[in-house]
């Protein structure tokens, strides 16, 4: 039995993912589609892992990867709820020119007077003001109602209760728990109808995209991108920074963990403040796969 919240469960491990060179992603990968835009893929992914792909299946068994796709066969299903009365785990289209053509897909969260909070792939965090259809990973934002081309309900055999909002002024939340269905958790928790929590395996585990050794230098404090996500992780994973830390923006908190990280493990030197070396950021790359 699948239930919105079981959707919007898996989707949230996945917050703080950050897409390699050239659109790399996993999503596109596991869907056939690789280095393109993945937003729906994304989504595909998600009902996948508690297999309920055939809740999304407007293309292929695997689910969609073209919106406007997947908003017809939603439509033909008759799976169209209104705009205003969203619950946890339903897909939302969105039209950024208003020409009522679906220009990205997102998953429901949660809903408020003022919009939706949403999980979205292929789009930028709430700072991000470029493309919302092509962004560079997997974000909880806050969208207005303007954009909203169409909700739809999968056929969820599950209960889901009443979407709340989450509010504007929180800040983005990722963590370690980020990585967990991509990078080797094995398992997605699901909260089941009488209040029990239970474990179901995901399918087989993919590595997180990690970029080539970039070079010392780029470790500074505010430097932003996939390779200090790794890093963060990293030290999430090795029991140094708190999960809710988690960013891919180096902290100087981050920075001054760094030495420690490298003192738990034969074979790193010290860095005392001059970056990460090549074995070190290997080393990083294995630990936030784990």
């Amino acid at each position: 039995m699948t239930a919105g919240v079981d959707i919007v469960n898996i989707a949230r491990t996945q917050l703080g993912f950050v897409e390699g060179p050239n659109n790399e992603n996993p999503y596109g990968t596991w869907y056939g589609i690789p280095n393109e835009s993945y937003c729906a893929m994304g989504v595909s992914w998600v009902f996948a892992q508690v297999n309920a792909s055939h809740l999304v299946a407007a293309q292929t068994p695997k689910g969609f990867a073209y919106c406007p796709a997947g908003l017809t066969w939603f439509q033909k299903n008759k799976q169209i709820v209104d705009k205003y009365s969203a619950l946890p785990g339903d897909i939302v289209f969105f039209s950024w020119s208003g020409n009522g053509v679906a220009d990205h897909v997102e998953i429901v969260e949660a809903a408020s007077k003022d919009g939706l909070t949403t999980i979205g792939f292929n789009t930028g965090p709430e700072s991000y003001t470029g493309n919302q259809a092509n962004g560079d990973g997997c974000y909880r934002r806050h969208r207005p109602y303007l954009y909203v081309l169409a909700i739809c309900r999968p056929a969820y055999t599950g209960s889901s209760a009443p979407a709340k909002s989450n509010g504007t002024s929180k800040p983005l939340a990722v963590g370690v728990a980020g990585a967990t269905a991509l990078t080797g958790g094995g398992a997605a928790i699901i909260h089941n109808a009488n209040g029990t929590t239970t474990q179901v395996p995901t399918t087989k585990p993919t590595v997180i995209v990690a970029p080539p050794f970039p070079g010392s230098s780029v470790f500074k404090v505010g430097a932003k991108g996939a390779v200090e996500l790794v890093v963060a992780k990293a030290l999430a994973n090795a029991g140094l920074l708190p999960a809710d830390l988690v960013s891919n923006v180096l902290t100087a908190e981050e920075a001054s963990l760094i030495p420690i990280y490298q003192s738990l493990y034969p074979g790193l030197k010290a860095s005392k403040g001059k970056g990460i070396d090549a074995a070190t950021y290997t080393s990083m790359v294995a630990k936030a796969n784990q």
